[in-house]
């Protein structure tokens, strides 16, 4: 059920959003080139809500720009995913911990309310079992973002977000590019029970492990394609 805000979004914030959703889903693909005005035709938003939509999307590293050529979606290769992993590995522990640490009880609240949402057979409301990794996955984007705003660290939270942008496309991309699972989160009612007791220490220790794996499934993965002899990762299918 949505909850109706008594601030109006504007037209850049809803092409923000949009944009921001196609990048992060792989709709549209890491290295594929934008412009405005296709942009515009495709989405029905007009060249100025584009326009601060993209610029938006730059600042956070998802788009970049191309001198008289438009725009392009942040192309993906081996070594920025594996630089990202090595990031993730030192960062989303120490967030974990903090987060567990510091929530308020409103915050473990929703932490614990979405962590619950991504053990195996908790939700009942979605029965369709081609659909539960991904709606997993973004039960855990929805904990580990509401952990990190409980740090209440500033460049803490931002850090967070830009790896998460990155880390979700790179699933994104090859959970619709490759027939091999990659490793869910390791959610289950320990978790809960971690995040209420604040045991911090042992939360952060289970995200290093999960992102470890992690880290080396997914390389394993990507370096199969035959995209890899090039600059850039980019899907095998048609």
């Amino acid at each position: 059920m949505s909850v109706t805000s008594s601030e109006p979004v504007s037209l850049g914030d809803t092409a923000y959003r949009q944009l921001r959703s196609d990048i992060v889903s792989c709709r549209l693909l890491p290295g594929q080139r934008l412009t405005e005005r296709s942009l515009a035709e495709t989405t029905g938003f007009g060249i100025s809500p584009i326009r601060d939509a993209l610029t938006r999307l730059s600042h956070e590293g998802l788009v970049r720009t191309l001198p008289r050529k438009g725009y392009q979606v942040t192309p993906l290769t081996l070594k920025s995913v594996d630089d990202l992993f090595t990031l993730w590995r030192i960062v989303g522990p120490e967030t974990v911990r903090l987060g567990v640490q510091d929530a308020t009880a409103e915050q473990r609240r929703q932490i614990i309310t979405a962590l619950s949402a991504a053990i195996p057979g908790n939700d009942p409301t979605h029965d369709n079992t081609d659909d539960q990794p991904r709606l997993r996955l973004e039960a855990v984007t929805a904990a580990f973002a509401s952990l990190a705003a409980a740090t209440d660290n500033d460049y803490l939270i931002r850090v967070h977000d830009r790896l998460q942008n990155d880390i979700t496309r790179i699933l994104a991309l090859i959970t619709a590019d490759t027939d091999t699972p990659t490793p869910e989160p390791p959610i289950d009612t320990e978790w809960l029970e971690l995040v209420e007791h604040r045991n911090g220490d042992a939360a952060a220790a289970r995200v290093r492990d999960y992102v470890t794996d992690l880290h080396t499934r997914v390389l394993r993965i990507l370096t199969r394609w035959p995209s890899v002899v090039a600059s850039e990762i980019t899907p095998t299918h048609d």
